[in-house]
């Protein structure tokens, strides 16, 4: 696959690695908006995301790809409510990596395919192809995938291409994630003010209004000013990934480079008890890690393990 303006990618890159010699923590993180070409089903699909970093950049430095889970967009990874407290970009580039922050297919800027076809191989075999694009500069790739981002994480590693990979919001030993015991949460995109009227809308789900800090969420481990921001920003999600979770769900297997999964200790959503398969458990989260107050000890603990098992 090659990059749309592939020239000015490389432009993106050379502008972000500026003259600076040595890592700049205290100054803001420089961003480029990337557009990558993909093949997905036969048909031409288009990546969008945001590349940061602070410093120089170079070909060793680490880049993480971020993923983010059914009905957000890129914007769960880097919070525009408080930034310094939520956003893992801003935590991330201080901590010397570089970040790649799409919108999975089907998500935000990116193309929206068919629904109906738009399942966790699907996603994966994108997310492979922006990787196989990102590779000749950069030696240390990591997928880092929050729950529905986790899945595709699974499927782009099990392509190669990738030296580590984080699921948060995803069990180590279930299929995928299920809904919770009460009426679901999600409803048809072309029901919802937000949504209703766009061309692509049919097939595709988001959450009811009112429901994100239920569903996401557990009382006493988040801020209820973030929940107005959560229901501004929400996106949605397609019809084939909501089928792919869930009891019926196909088998998983574990990437086989180093590989962490992380849930939040009240995590209802995925396995009721918060505890049902994970490297790491985040005292005082739901599902909805980087958006709880726990946020930060998650995003320490993940720069420790990295550290750890990079090198």
């Amino acid at each position: 696959m090659k990059l749309l303006a592939k020239a000015a990618l490389l432009t993106a890159f050379l502008s972000l690695s500026g003259t600076t010699t040595a890592l700049a923590a205290d100054r803001p993180a420089r961003c480029a908006e990337q557009r990558f070409a993909v093949q997905v089903n036969g048909e031409r699909q288009t990546i969008a995301g945001e590349l940061c970093v602070r410093g120089k950049l170079t070909p060793r430095t680490p880049v993480q790809v971020l993923l983010h889970g059914g009905t957000y967009d890129r914007a769960y990874w880097d919070w525009p409510y408080q930034p310094r407290r939520y956003s893992y970009v801003d935590s991330a580039t201080r901590a010397g990596y570089a970040t790649l922050n799409l919108d999975r297919l089907g998500y935000g800027r990116s193309s929206r395919p068919n629904p109906e076809t738009l399942d966790f191989d699907a996603g994966g075999e994108a997310v492979h192809q922006v990787v196989r694009q990102l590779r000749p500069r950069f030696r240390t790739i990591v997928l880092n995938g929050h729950s529905m981002g986790g899945l595709v994480a699974e499927r782009a590693a099990e392509r190669g291409g990738v030296d580590a990979v984080i699921v948060s919001g995803i069990p180590r030993d279930r299929p995928g994630t299920r809904p919770a015991a009460t009426e679901s949460p999600f409803y048809p995109a072309e029901l919802d003010p937000k949504f209703a009227g766009k061309p692509w809308a049919r097939g595709y789900f988001t959450t009811r209004p009112g429901t994100r800090a239920q569903t996401f969420h557990h009382p006493g481990t988040y801020d209820p000013a973030i929940i107005p921001v959560e229901e501004a920003l929400k996106d949605t999600l397609a019809s084939a990934e909501l089928r792919s979770v869930g009891p019926g769900a196909a088998k998983r297997s574990a990437p086989k480079v180093p590989t962490a999964y992380v849930l939040g200790e009240h995590d209802t959503l995925v396995c009721g008890n918060g505890d049902c398969g994970a490297d790491e458990i985040v005292r005082g989260s739901g599902h909805s890690i980087n958006t709880s107050l726990a946020a930060p000890a998650f995003y320490r603990w993940t720069f420790t393990w990295l550290a750890r098992k990079l090198g």
